[in-house]
């Protein structure tokens, strides 16, 4: 049995708990606000505001404690880069959850992306009716999906970003922007562009990977058919004349399961199997960076920002 302890009770974390409560092989215990995690735990789940990953993170980790941290890392690069030191020195396991990375239809995604030749880029649309979280902008809530994302497809690494924000709904508080656009450049010569937006009547993941030869999007919101495949898409290219063509659609098929089971079980597993693998943390960590680039680029008024 992998004794758990769960910090955080609201939407995501009841998701959580939800799930775990369907793995025969898991207890449960809920840390309520201003509690602490009890001692013989096996490893503990982090589910809270953002803003207090910092304070709840940084003391499991230097008992040791394998430790699964929702999605941002943290809302600083130096408490990234805090979190990262010290589970370096306490040789211990952190995960962070990126979601989209243990989806069946985005791992089928992976897979696809040799037959669309050069990429010419990406382009990516976060958007929902909120949440309005009062400690973090919409970049810290959605950038790191299709960051997460665009590391894993690309054999490159963002160089710069470019950046502009808009705080329509609380002015009077600094950074916490509800709708973003954001341009990252990467080493390998194809953009990531990316709207974010806590202002929509329409609630939307979705990401299209446009290349040479053919289209591929991973649109999340679906409920199935997830990805859509235009093959031929995009004009030929004959010098300055380009002329048209009619792509043929398909939906590849990819696995059944649900991305949360799967990273829950794919934490435990690494747990039972006594893990020490930090790459996921270092990963969490690369984003947090990109991500406050990104704020600084805004600060900038879309001034380009080195990564």
């Amino acid at each position: 049995m992998t004794r758990l302890a769960l910090f955080g009770h609201g939407r995501w974390g009841k998701n959580i708990l939800r799930t775990l409560e369907g793995f025969p092989d898991v207890s449960v215990t809920l840390v309520g606000r201003g509690e602490t995690a009890p001692s013989d735990i096996d490893g503990a789940i982090i589910a809270t505001p953002i803003s207090t990953h910092m304070a709840l993170a940084l003391p499991l980790i230097e008992r040791g404690t394998p430790l699964l941290i929702e999605k941002p890392l943290t809302d600083s690069a130096d408490d990234a880069d805090r979190l990262l030191a010290a589970a370096e020195k306490s040789d211990s396991l952190v995960q962070v959850g990126h979601i989209h990375l243990h989806n069946p239809a985005f791992l089928k995604a992976r897979e696809l992306l040799p037959s669309l030749g050069p990429i010419r880029y990406a382009s990516f649309e976060g958007m929902n009716n909120g949440p309005f979280r009062p400690d973090a902008s919409v970049l810290w809530d959605w950038l790191p999906h299709p960051l997460s994302m665009a590391l894993r497809l690309f054999d490159a690494e963002p160089v710069s970003v470019q950046a502009w924000g808009i705080n329509s709904l609380r002015p009077q508080i600094p950074a916490l922007y509800d709708i973003g656009m954001v341009r990252y450049e990467f080493s390998g010569g194809a953009p990531l562009l990316s709207t974010v937006n806590w202002l929509s009547p329409e609630k939307r993941t979705r990401l299209a990977i446009i290349g040479e030869r053919s289209t591929l999007v991973y649109y999340d919101s679906k409920p199935e058919q997830k990805l859509e495949l235009y093959e031929g898409f995009g004009p030929l290219v004959e010098g300055a004349r380009l002329t048209p063509q009619t792509p043929s659609i398909s939906y590849p098929a990819y696995e059944s399961g649900q991305p949360l089971e799967r990273e829950l079980r794919a934490f435990v597993g690494a747990i039972a199997q006594g893990s020490r693998d930090r790459s996921e943390l270092a990963f969490g960590a690369r984003i947090v960076r990109l991500i406050a680039a990104a704020h600084e680029s805004i600060e900038k008024g879309g001034r380009a920002v080195a990564c």
